[in-house]
Formats: structure tokens, sequence, C-alpha cells
């Protein structure tokens, strides 16, 4: 489940929960509250799954353009061979067979260049995604918290004039 739409699900529960008149507090229900709450502690590991996917598809892309290029070095040297065998111009073979090589050698740190760039580019994008989730996960979460406290605060103080008043009479 989407962490964002379960922070907004809990927003929406603290803006529709009764008030207490007088002291600017919330009463929430914990069987309203806990379920949502253990639906976001679930959605965090399905996030970080998919920010370790990307990271995973960036190292098989730089796997594969490596791969490529090795490939594409390996058939230059054997054309470069071939070539000189079979012309047998050893120094027209030698100038072929280096500006191929040097071809080859191009494209494949080309190909790599542009592996790694979109591969980090994708791994920024991941990281930045968990790091955004998991402040805003936080910042609702304390602002919960805070407003649990203060329940839980005004609830003794009440329960204390209360108990005073019981005490007076």
């Amino acid at each position: 489940m989407d962490i964002l739409y379960l922070v907004d699900r809990l927003e929406n529960l603290i803006a529709s929960s009764r008030r207490m008149p007088l002291v600017n507090q919330i009463i929430l229900k914990e069987t309203d509250i806990l379920p949502i709450i253990e639906q976001m502690r679930t959605s965090i590991p399905d996030e970080v799954k998919q920010a370790r996917r990307i990271i995973q598809e960036k190292e098989r892309i730089l796997a594969q353009a490596q791969a490529d290029a090795s490939s594409l070095l390996s058939r230059a040297r054997e054309e470069s061979d071939r070539a000189i065998n079979r012309e047998g111009l050893l120094r027209a073979a030698e100038e072929r067979s280096q500006k191929m090589l040097w071809q080859a050698e191009e494209q494949a740190h080309t190909i790599i260049r542009r592996a790694e760039e979109h591969s980090e580019h994708l791994k920024s994008d991941a990281d930045a995604y968990v790091m955004e989730t998991l402040r805003n996960l936080r910042e609702h979460l304390t602002g919960v918290e805070t407003g649990i406290s203060r329940t839980i605060l005004s609830i003794e103080r009440g329960l204390e004039s209360i108990e005073q008043q019981e005490v007076g009479e």
C-alpha cells in the first residue's frame, strides 16, 4: 500500500476526530489509528524493496554495458586480425586495426559512461524518494504522538481534578 495514501488516511482520521471542549484536544479511537500505523509499518519495507529493485536494475544495465563493450572490443580485435591475414599488407592492416580498436574503445567508454550516469540518476531518485517518504512518515507520526500525549495529559489533569474534588468533599 502506498505510504502517502496511509499518511492521508491518518490526517483525515485526525481531522475528523471529536474535539474535547475547552482544551483544543482531540479524541482518537485506538481501533481506528492502530491499523493505519500497522499498515504504515508494513508499507515502508515495500518502498525500500522498490528502491532496491531500481538499484539492481542500475547494476544490471552497467554490467550489460560492460559486457557489450567487451564484446565490441573482442570483435574489433578479431576483425583486425582477419584484415591483416587477408590483405597481407601489414602496415595498412595495423592502421586499420588501431583505428577500429580506438573506435571500439571510444564506443565502449561512451556506453559505460552513459550507463553509469543513468544508474547514478536512478540511484539518486530512489534515495530521494525513500528519504522523502521516511521524513514525511516521521513528521506525521510525531504529530500523532504529540496529539496523543496531549490527550493523555488532559485526561490525567481531568482525573486529578475529579480526585481533588472528591477529597475536598
